[in-house]
């Protein structure tokens, strides 16, 4: 976007330091910025924060002045996305389409856009935007001001994993996502009971879990960490020890499905990350686990086991050098006698193999 010579309004509250950042890049191409809409803005960018100017009819009246004079509005995320030069989003729905259904108008669609719910153009949007402007009107249908609307599909969208959900009210009046095995809240715990389960809470489904498995009870432990998994699925623990009692049972392909789902929550966690290379080895898909055990090494470079591994690993595929360095690795963490022991005659072997 050429920014030269022209004003952009950067209007309501930002996520934190993206006035700044703005402020800044539209300087830097030569524009300027003011806090809020004048005759003289040429673009209206709409911070991800001002939901509140919605209600009391403020940014109404800005979107509807900028529509009027044909002042392109951007929501916060698709002008950082237009500064940053990616491709325009794919908009080959008809808009009138996505309305047809409901009880929204092309000005109710303008304010989701505006806050990066959907993408306009050219009077068209997305396909997945028919879903968000279904959600909408549901939502305004039962009650909920265009303020709470917009705060709901934002928090939604900001907090739900992948897969298939929908944006419901529970009895109690609170915004809630339904899936297939139960209810989350927006902010990823779940809505108990699920189905006939009856713990108390996520918290007591995850620690009656941990009893099983104290037990002896696998399955039933295999059973309560699932549901704990599906129920808070902002946890990576619950399907790391989902995923622990499927590798000591030899479930080696479950297990690293599990493991890539606590990676999915947590991509720092190196235990998980570690297991699911001890997972994939045992299936036989050697490279696979080479490759898990070097993004162990990535984030802790000094993971005595993740060197030993992946230095047999390299041994066993013929690399002699790369073992050959990863065992001298290893020996540099002084690891107990045995380990040392066998660490050395590989070294001599791969040594007299280079």
């Amino acid at each position: 976007m050429d920014l030269q010579g022209r004003s952009v309004a950067l209007y309501g509250r930002f996520s934190a330091g993206v006035r700044d950042r703005l402020q800044r890049d539209v300087g830097r191409a030569g524009g300027t910025v003011a806090r809020d809409l004048t005759r003289r803005s040429d673009v209206l960018v709409v911070g991800a924060l001002a939901a509140s100017l919605i209600d009391s009819g403020a940014l109404l009246i800005r979107l509807g002045g900028a529509r009027g004079r044909g002042v392109p509005i951007f929501g916060e995320r698709a002008f950082l996305a237009e500064l940053a030069g990616e491709p325009a989003p794919a908009t080959t729905l008809p808009l009138a389409a996505a309305l047809s259904q409901t009880l929204l108008s092309p000005d109710d669609a303008g304010l989701l856009a505006a806050f990066d719910l959907i993408a306009l153009a050219d009077g068209s949007c997305r396909f997945g935007d028919a879903g968000v402007v279904r959600t909408a009107d549901e939502l305004r249908r039962l009650g909920r001001s265009d303020a709470e609307v917009v705060r709901i599909l934002m928090r939604a969208r900001d907090v739900a994993p992948l897969g298939r959900h929908k944006v419901v009210l529970t009895p109690s009046g609170e915004a809630a996502l339904q899936w297939q095995d139960g209810l989350t809240t927006l902010e990823g715990q779940g809505v108990l009971p699920l189905g006939d389960e009856d713990h108390g809470s996520v918290e007591g489904m995850f620690d009656d879990a941990a009893l099983a498995e104290a037990d002896g009870d696998f399955d039933e432990a295999a059973r309560l960490y699932d549901l704990s998994a599906r129920a808070d699925r902002a946890d990576a623990i619950a399907p790391y020890n989902l995923a622990n009692i499927y590798l000591a049972q030899g479930l080696n392909d479950e297990a690293a499905l599990a493991y890539q789902q606590a990676l999915s929550r947590d991509a720092g966690f190196v235990e998980a990350r570690y297991n699911l290379a001890q997972a994939l080895e045992a299936a036989g898909k050697m490279d696979t686990a080479a490759d898990e055990l070097g993004l162990v090494l990535q984030t802790d470079p000094k993971h005595p086991d993740a060197l030993f591994n992946l230095a047999q690993l390299r041994m066993t595929a013929g690399d002699m050098s790369g073992a050959k360095d990863l065992y001298e690795r290893y020996l540099a963490l002084d690891p107990p006698d045995a380990w040392a022991a066998t660490a050395r005659k590989a070294i001599i072997y791969c040594a007299v193999n280079l």
